[in-house]
């Protein structure tokens, strides 16, 4: 496998059937005026690497896939990523017309994803992150992927440094007993975005990780987690996958895409999923 400056790379990927999406979206509110809507933060190089984090990420990731890494993003950042990630073919380019919710993002990469791979193994990473050590990061997802493959939505739970509001919490208290993947663990609990006297309790109590955005999980139980849950959002994300290597892609996204409801993946998948027992944990020692 070569690498994205097209040296060989020993790694292989983790699984067959990995297949790694970034959601990049965002209206560039956080960091203005440095980062705008034509311009938010994952398309910057804020580190001072010579790339922008999105580039990053595609680099983080590439090693580990077994098909590649597929982008969704907005209609509006479309030439930007294009110019960042030229080797991203147009059939993983996800172009949203408008803004959504994680859940329509994330929903939408699995289906697509699913139909071209009945055994997929997904895995959704953020455009924004800086991860560091790589080499760390690449133990983490590999051992979510070989945990996601015994039918488990796989997190990476992060240590808190400070009562977060932000972050979506997670308790697991339960070694899995996984011989490949000896850090996963059952979880009991999902809290996403609780209020600052809650955050204060779980960090104070030992036994709660950050969420830290990533998922891991066959792409069929993530999805049938979403047709549960949230029906019409479902039906809407599998009418666009089934139309999207045909030349109705276009139409049948402008179409159905405005209909779909707006939710994030952690409530519409994650809280219902980690009630039903279906969520693991990987702890993670990278920054």
């Amino acid at each position: 496998m070569t690498n994205a400056t097209g040296t060989m790379c020993a790694m292989k990927a983790p699984h067959a059937h990995f297949h790694p999406f970034v959601p990049a979206g965002g209206v560039g509110s956080r960091l203005w005026p440095l980062s705008r809507a034509d311009a938010p933060k994952f398309l910057l190089d804020l580190t001072g690497s010579g790339h922008s984090l999105l580039r990053s990420t595609y680099e983080r990731l590439i090693d580990l896939s077994s098909s590649g890494v597929m982008i969704v993003t907005g209609r509006t950042h479309a030439q930007a990523v294009r110019s960042q990630l030229p080797e991203c073919s147009e059939s993983d380019l996800v172009l949203e017309p408008s803004p959504k919710d994680s859940g329509a993002a994330i929903g939408l990469a699995s289906a697509i994803i699913s139909l071209r791979d009945p055994e997929a193994i997904v895995g959704s990473f953020a455009a924004d992150h800086v991860v560091e050590p790589t080499e760390e990061f690449h133990r983490v997802v590999e051992e979510a992927v070989q945990t996601a493959a015994t039918g488990r939505i796989v997190t990476i739970g992060i240590t808190p440094t400070s009562p977060s509001t932000g972050f979506g919490y997670i308790r697991a208290s339960e070694s899995l007993g996984l011989e490949a993947a000896p850090s996963a663990m059952k979880v009991d609990e999902f809290v996403e975005k609780p209020d600052e006297d809650t955050a204060r309790s779980y960090v104070r109590s030992g036994e709660y990780t950050w969420n830290a955005g990533m998922f891991v999980a066959p792409a069929k139980l993530l999805l049938s987690h979403l047709s549960a849950n949230q029906p019409e959002l479902h039906a809407g994300i599998m009418e666009i996958a089934e139309a999207w290597e045909t030349d109705e892609r276009d139409a049948v996204m402008d179409r159905v895409w405005p209909s779909l409801p707006k939710i994030a993946i952690d409530y519409a998948v994650a809280e219902p999923a980690a009630a039903a027992g279906d969520v693991a944990m990987v702890p993670a020692s990278f920054t």
